[in-house]
C-alpha cells in the first residue's frame, strides 16, 4: 500500500473511504427502508461474504509451500471447529451458535483493524511519536464501548433468530464511554501536535478515523442491531478482500510461481487481471451456497431431533475456521515466507 491527501495515494483513499462509503450506503438503506434488509444481506453474502473466506484460502490452499506449512490448519482444525460448534448448538441451540458468532465476529473485525493499522505504521517507518500500546487501547475502546452498549440494549433477535447477549448495566456503558472519549481526545491532541510538527502519517490516521467512525455508528448510533452489524461486516469483508488481493499482487510481483501458477497469473498487474481475480473468487465461492444447504439437510436426516439446522453449523464452521486461520497466517513472521 503506497502512501495523497496530500500524502495518501488513490489506492489508500479508495481503500479507506471507498469501503466506508459502501458499507454506510448498504447499511443506511436498511435503516431507511427496513424491508430492504434481506436484499442488502443477499448482495453482501453473494459478493463479499464467502468471497472473503476464499481470500483466506488463497493464502492456505493455492501454493504448494502453504499447503505443506499449514497442513494442520487444513486437515485438523476444521473438524475440531465443527465439533465445538456442534456441541454448542446441541447444548444451547441457535442462541448459543449466534452468541458465539457475534462475539467471534466482533473480536475478528477489531483484530483485523489493528492489523491494518500496524501495516500502515510499518510503512510509515514506525511512527515513533505514537505509543503503540496506547494506540491499540484507543483502537479497541470504541468497539468495546459499542459491544457493551449492544449488551445493555438486551436484544432478543438477530438475523431473524432468537438472540441473547449478557445484560450490562447502563452505568458500565456510560463509564466505558467516558474513558473512551478521554482516550479519543488525547488521540486527537496527539495527532494535531504531530501535524503541526510535520510528522503526521495520514494513511495511519485516516484509517483509524474510519475505524472509530464505523464501530461507533455500527454499534452505538444505529439502533437496529442487524443494520449496525451489516455496516461493520461489509466494511470488514470488502477491506479484507482488497487487502489479500494486494498481498497476492506483491507476493507474485516477480512473475509466475510454478508452485502457484493459477493464483500468480491472476495476481498480475493490469485491470483485466484484477477483474479476473475477483470473478475467480466469486466462482470459487458459488458452490458453497449450494453445497452447504444440501449437506446440511443430509446431516439433519442423519442427526435426528437436533436443536439446530446443520446448514448453520457448517456455515459457521467455515467462518470460525477462517477466524482461526487468519490469526496464524497474517502474523508478521509468516508474511515473508516464499
Amino acid at each position: 500500500m503506497d502512501l495523497v491527501f496530500p500524502k495518501v495515494s488513490r489506492f489508500d483513499f479508495a481503500f479507506i473511504f471507498g469501503t466506508t462509503l459502501l458499507a454506510c450506503t448498504m447499511s443506511g438503506i436498511t435503516v431507511v427502508w427496513p424491508l430492504l434488509f434481506i436484499p442488502m444481506l443477499t448482495v453482501h453474502s453473494w459478493l463479499f461474504g464467502y468471497e472473503h473466506l476464499w481470500s483466506t484460502y488463497t493464502r492456505l490452499l493455492f501454493h504448494t509451500n502453504d499447503r505443506k506449512r499449514y497442513w494442520k490448519l487444513i486437515w485438523i482444525v476444521p473438524p475440531i471447529v465443527f465439533l465445538v460448534l456442534f456441541t454448542i448448538g446441541n447444548t444451547w441451540g441457535l442462541k448459543g451458535i449466534y452468541l458465539t458468532y457475534f462475539i467471534g465476529q466482533f473480536f475478528h473485525t477489531v483484530r483485523q483493524s489493528w492489523g491494518i493499522t500496524q501495516a500502515y505504521r510499518h510503512l510509515a517507518g514506525g511512527i515513533s511519536w505514537d505509543s503503540e500500546k496506547l494506540s491499540e487501547l484507543t483502537l479497541w475502546s470504541v468497539p468495546i464501548w459499542g459491544f457493551l452498549n449492544r449488551c445493555s440494549e438486551k436484544p432478543n433477535e438477530f438475523l431473524f433468530q432468537e438472540f441473547w447477549l449478557p445484560p450490562i448495566p447502563k452505568m458500565i456503558v456510560h463509564t466505558v464511554g467516558m474513558v473512551t472519549v478521554i482516550l479519543l481526545l488525547y488521540w486527537v491532541y496527539n495527532r494535531l501536535t504531530a501535524y503541526l510538527r510535520g510528522k503526521l502519517d495520514f494513511g495511519h490516521t485516516l484509517f483509524m478515523i474510519s475505524h472509530f467512525f464505523v464501530f461507533f455508528v455500527g454499534y452505538i448510533f444505529i439502533e437496529e442491531l442487524c443494520s449496525g452489524w451489516l455496516l461493520v461486516n461489509v466494511w470488514h469483508n470488502v477491506q479484507y478482500i482488497v487487502y489479500v488481493w494486494i498481498y497476492n499482487r506483491k507476493r507474485f510481483v516477480t512473475g509466475i510461481d510454478p508452485k502457484a501458477k493459477v493464483l500468480a497469473w491472476l495476481s498480475k498487474n493490469g485491470q483485466g487481471y484484477t477483474f479476473l481475480y475477483f470473478i475467480f473468487t466469486i466462482i470459487l465461492a458459488l458452490p458453497i451456497y449450494y453445497l452447504v444447504p444440501e449437506l446440511g439437510m443430509t446431516l439433519d436426516g442423519f442427526f435426528q431431533n437436533l436443536l439446530i439446522p446443520m446448514a448453520i453449523v457448517l456455515a459457521m464452521s467455515f467462518t470460525f475456521h477462517h477466524y482461526i486461520v487468519d490469526g496464524v497466517i497474517w502474523k508478521r513472521h509468516n508474511l515473508h515466507t516464499p
